[in-house]
């Protein structure tokens, strides 16, 4: 029996439910209900489980326990947790500038003192005081280095080291677990990390500031005492041995430590795998794109809310558009052009599975603009070519298997893209600042993750093809 059953099974012995009665309440035959409660079949729908909900006299808490129980059942608990973490990145992933919100520094009793060795425990006054000094330290030193061993759980994370300017690099190396339970899988750690990231990353990008993360799969030492102190922060001048649990730690001074300590963090991330790789410059993305459609692949996956309309504005002249102290322009230009071409070739072999909404289309034909694209290069599109580019993408509609969203998923300003194909994703956003950001991700976890869920994806969340196509069409003739 699966868990679904059985809680259903409770439910009916409890409440001493008449099952036939029941069952000719739900529309189906008494031997069909019996399998169910036993578990011996699976429940047809959504719907009838709600029925049952409703004929149980179940809470809508107890409701929504039983459906979500139900639809564990349909797959498995690994697939359904791995799911419900990228639908819970999508729908909370934000790119805004956190205020930077400084600790209370005169409280903390902790002092760096005149020894080459200094024990520390316990506040997280502490603990952030010592981030931001060992970070305003480096960032005197001009072209410094900061090197993290550890999570992004890290008191001052997404607080302290966003203090980090100018030419300073933050290197980063995280621990991933290897998941054997399903509640390892259900609480996904590793997802939470990739979210937190990313943030920083959105930080970081007004500044210029470097930003390295790699990673390996090892043990998780923030539940564990052993070994006492498995991170580690460490700079020119400084480095800070750290406790699993970030609440106790060693500072070293002397410059022999230090040293030493430096290189056994260089050794340890010439044995890491690179997590996500920034493409920061004008004509990158366009070689990332040339990079992927060089590489053999089955099936391609495109999730923006606002849809991939950069391929159809063939039809306009995109020179009017682009600044006159653009650098490059030219080989922009002709670069471009070739990458168009060739994008469209590939999507008429390929077919990708497209995800976008209407409200994402709205705003193109409102502003303009492509999320693609920072606007520090172009000027906005006006309304008669913002049609036309429009007017194209219905006429190459064909070459998607196009997924219009009943419902926004996730915030619309964040311009979040999500491209996957079988060995190499990235994900692109727009920090608040108008830049534009893409990390490479070629993780497997990861892309698996976030390729099933959006190949098993409800069919109930999008619209059929043909009407998607008749709402877009209607949406544009009211422009």
């Amino acid at each position: 029996m699966s868990e679904f059953s059985e809680m259903l099974e409770s439910y009916v012995t409890t409440k001493k439910v008449n099952k036939y009665q029941m069952a000719k309440y739900l529309s189906i035959d008494r031997s069909s209900l019996h399998k169910i409660i036993q578990g011996q079949r699976n429940a047809p729908s959504k719907d009838l489980v709600k029925r049952m909900g409703k004929y149980l006299e179940l809470s809508p808490y107890e409701t929504s326990e039983l459906l979500e129980l139900y639809s564990i059942s349909l797959v498995s608990p690994e697939r359904y947790y791995r799911r419900k973490n990228v639908y819970s990145f999508l729908s909370s992933f934000h790119a805004q500038t956190l205020k930077i919100e400084m600790p209370g520094f005169q409280k903390s009793d902790f002092q760096i003192q005149d020894k080459e060795v200094v024990p520390f425990s316990g506040t997280r006054q502490s603990l952030e005081y010592l981030i931001y000094h060992l970070v305003t330290k480096e960032n005197e030193n001009g072209k410094g280095m900061i090197k993290f061993l550890g999570t992004p759980q890290l008191p001052g994370f997404s607080n302290m080291f966003p203090l980090i300017q100018g030419k300073t690099v933050l290197r980063h190396i995280l621990s991933f677990s290897k998941y054997d339970s399903i509640l390892e899988i259900r609480d996904d750690h590793n997802f939470q990390s990739l979210s937190q990231i990313i943030s920083l990353y959105a930080q970081f990008a007004n500044r210029g500031v470097r930003y390295e993360t790699a990673y390996y799969y090892g043990t998780d030492f923030s539940h564990s005492a052993f070994p006492p102190f498995p991170y580690m922060i460490v700079t020119s001048q400084y480095a800070l041995s750290l406790s699993g649990d970030y609440q106790n730690g060693l500072l070293y001074k002397d410059s022999e430590t230090v040293h030493y300590l430096n290189q056994i963090f260089d050794a340890l991330y010439e044995q890491t795998t690179p997590l996500l790789v920034p493409i920061q410059d004008l004509t990158s993305p366009l070689a990332l794109n040339q990079k992927i459609m060089s590489c053999k692949s089955d099936s391609e996956i495109l999730f923006q809310l606002a849809p991939c309309l950069v391929p159809f504005i063939q039809k306009i002249d995109i020179r009017k558009y682009l600044l006159d102290d653009m650098a490059q322009k030219e080989y922009f230009i002709n670069a471009f052009t070739t990458y168009i071409q060739n994008l469209i070739h590939r999507h008429e072999q390929i077919h990708p599975l497209h995800f976008c909404s209407l409200n994402g289309i709205r705003r193109f034909l409102e502003k303009g603009v492509f999320d693609e694209f920072s606007t520090d290069f172009y000027r906005p599109l006006d309304k008669a070519d913002r049609k036309k580019v429009v007017q194209q993408f219905l006429k190459y509609a064909y070459i998607y298997d196009l997924r219009l969203l009943r419902e926004d998923l996730g915030e619309l300003s964040n311009g979040l893209k999500v491209y996957l194909s079988d060995s190499l994703g990235y994900i692109q956003f727009m920090s608040s600042d108008g830049n534009v950001i893409v990390l490479t991700l070629e993780n497997p976890n990861f892309l698996s993750s976030f390729k099933d869920y959006f190949e098993s994806m409800d069919a109930d969340l999008y619209y059929p093809k043909e009407e998607a196509l008749i709402f877009i069409q209607k949406l544009l003739n009211q422009y």
